[in-house]
Formats: C-alpha cells, structure tokens, sequence
C-alpha cells in the first residue's frame, strides 16, 4: 500500500489480490492498495545477436537483434542473449532443420561469409573431433576439440606413433605432421563422426606395416626419404577418400626412443662423428702435404723458366751484338772500299785532266811554231821541272 514510481525506460506489472495483471510503462507513479509491482528485466541483442525466447507454453522464438524483450514471468519461462554466427569465407556451418508439421529433419550447410541467426526449428551441428593435447605435442585426445564452425580451408595436426617396433626388435617412437583438406562434407558427415580418429588409425597401421620390415639401421637410412613420401600411407590415403578428406602432405619429424637406445644410438652417432671428424683430418693433412708439393713444384718450375727466359735473354744479347759487329764492320769496309773507289776515280780523272792539259799545251806550242822535240830536249836537260801545270782559262 502506497506510492510507487516506474523510471523512464523501465516497464513492470501490477498484480492485484485476485491475481489479475496490469502492465505499465515508465515513467509513472501510481498508488497502490493490496496490490504487487514488479519490474521486467530488460533483455537486449544488438544487430551481431538474437534472443531466444522461451514461452510458458512451451513454444521457443528466435528474435534476430537489433530487438528488446522485456522479460514477463507470466508470458516468458526463459530469455537468453546469444551471439549469432560470424562466417568467412573459408568456415560453414551444418544446420538441421526440423518439419513443424512432420518432425521430418533436413540438413543443410551454410557456407560464410555472413551472419547466420538460426530459427526456432533449427539447431548446429555438434563437431567433436581429436585434438592435440597443449601440454604434449603429438598426443592427440579424444573429443577435446569441440566447435560448431567447421573451417574448409587446408589445416595439419601432429601426431607421434608410439610404440613403433622395428625388424631387430628396437622400440621407437615416429613424430609426423599431416597436412589435409576437406573436399566431401556430405560425405564426411556420412562416413564418420571424427576424420582425425580414423587419420590415426590409419597412420598407426602404415607406419607399423613399414617399419616392422626394417631393421633399426635401415629405418635410420630410409626413415627421411619415404616416410614423406604418401606412397607409404595407403591405409591413409584410403580411409580419408572415404571420409570426404583428402591429405595433402606428410612430414616427417624424426623419431624417439628408449633411453637404453638412444644411449646406444648416441654413443654411434659419436663415433661416427669421431670417424668423420678424424677422416676429415688426415684428408686436410693430406691436402697441406699435396699443396705444399704442388707449391715446390710450382716454385721449381718457375725458377726453371726463369732461368731459361735469362739464358735465352743472354743469347739474343749475345746474337744481337755479333750481329751488330758484323754489319758494322761490313757497313765499314763497304765505306771504305766505297771511299778507294772514289780516290782511284779522282786520280784517274786527275791524269785524264793532266793529260789533256799537256796534250793543249803542246798543241798551243806546235800552233807557235816551236820544235816540240827540241822543246822536249831542253825541258828535258833543264834543270826546272814542272810538278804542276795549270790552265788559265781566260
């Protein structure tokens, strides 16, 4: 009894004694005589929301947001605010869908990118697969991945094969990494509830089937190269067609093994490494030794040829200087056989010029009337020689 007030914003109810109800938006005071008010609780989804709204007759609505509901105890048994689902291009989801009229259920897939509110007749499907353990890597634990959205796009999980036994008896342990692609969902959703388990089963029986054939020492030589090789995986390769899967690759991560054998395997690897390193040693001794024979020989052959270029060098000086003695004195006596030729032509010519000049000289006297014998008489018994004659040539 008294005074009550409903804010701005705010609804509530009115229940009076007889149990009748009366609805009232804020803001308002109204005064109240046996009778009850209460206020709705407000329930809000934005435009990435919807509601899902549970009615007291048991009817169930799915209210896509942006919307409000204010929550009646009368009309509404539960309300809830859930986020719708936000799909890219590679995520999709399963959805069953449930014939109101016949109860026959359908199933579709949603593929993203969008924003998918489900209906009240609709639910997801529930993925509940393998899943890598975070505090073992390898170790993969049943139903530890659960979702709703399934991604398409390609993805890998690791996975270690424990237990592995080889020809001669050795107990290893195979670290692998598989990379694969759903192509078939239909299909997959068909054929199995967890690809991943069956990828196991799968792995486990080709990796067994190929070891067991080999001796430790052969694994440890083959294990790299056929082990990434799908050739080996047919058990795989098979059970993942079937599923809708396909894989894409298988890498080989290398191996574990007991501590007894891994003592033994690193003591070999020691000496091995031992073997190699002193191998090594003697062939970089051997090296220094053949180079430096290489370097002597090297050096020897150098001084031979430069011994040679300096005798050769000594010869060519030697030829060259007989040579230039021999045309010097050749060009010298030529010179001078040159030079007698030319004084006995200058005395020759000489006489010749002499002779003449007497010849005109006598012819000079006979033209004068002179006796040129008695003339030649006295000259003869003169005691005046003449070692010269000139001729004056006026």
């Amino acid at each position: 009894m008294g005074f009550k007030r409903i804010r701005q914003g705010q609804k509530g109810i009115i229940i009076n004694r007889n149990g009748e109800i009366t609805k009232i938006d804020g803001p308002k005071v109204t005064y109240l005589v046996l009778s009850k008010l209460e206020k709705l609780k407000r329930y809000v989804a934005n435009e990435n929301q919807y509601l899902v709204v549970k009615y007291i007759d048991g009817h169930i609505e799915h209210v896509k947001g942006p919307s409000c509901i204010w929550m009646n105890r009368f009309e509404h048994e539960m309300i809830q605010v859930k986020d719708s689902y936000k799909l890219d291009e590679s995520q999709m989801l399963v959805v069953y869908n449930r014939d109101q009229k016949t109860n026959d259920v359908s199933r579709r897939l949603v593929r993203g990118p969008g924003i998918f509110v489900p209906k009240s007749s609709e639910w997801i499907h529930q993925f509940s697969w393998h899943a890598e353990d975070p505090k073992q890597q390898g170790h993969l634990v049943p139903d530890l991945n659960k979702f709703e959205i399934l991604n398409i796009k390609p993805d890998f999980f690791h996975y270690h094969v424990k237990d592995v036994r080889t020809l001669d008896d050795s107990l290893i342990t195979v670290k692998l990494m598989v990379a694969y692609e759903i192509t078939d969902i239909n299909l997959m959703l068909e054929k199995t509830q967890d690809p991943i388990s069956d990828f196991i089963n799968g792995i486990c029986a080709d990796v067994i089937g190929m070891v067991s054939k080999l001796s430790f020492h052969e694994y440890l030589m083959q294990s790299s190269t056929r082990l990434n090789s799908l050739e080996v995986y047919e058990q795989l390769k098979q059970r993942s067609q079937r599923s809708g899967v396909i894989i894409k690759s298988i890498i080989y991560n290398g191996y574990t093994s007991s501590e007894a054998l891994q003592t033994m395997q690193d003591n070999s690897i020691e000496q091995r490494t031992r073997m190699r390193i002193n191998v090594e040693i003697d062939k970089q001794k051997n090296d220094l030794i053949n180079m430096r024979l290489e370097s002597e020989q090297k050096r020897c052959k150098l001084e031979s040829d430069l011994e040679r270029l300096k005798l050769n060098f000594e010869q060519k000086c030697s030829d060259l200087k007989l040579k230039f003695d021999l045309e010097n004195e050749y060009t010298k006596n030529e010179y001078q056989q040159q030079l007698k030729e030319l004084e006995e032509t200058a005395e020759f010519e000489i006489d010749v010029k002499n002779s003449k000049i007497n010849e005109d000289y006598l012819k000079s006297l006979k033209n004068l009337n002179v006796d040129l014998n008695r003339y030649q008489k006295e000259l003869n018994n003169s005691e005046f020689k003449c070692e010269k004659l000139y001729e004056i040539v006026g």
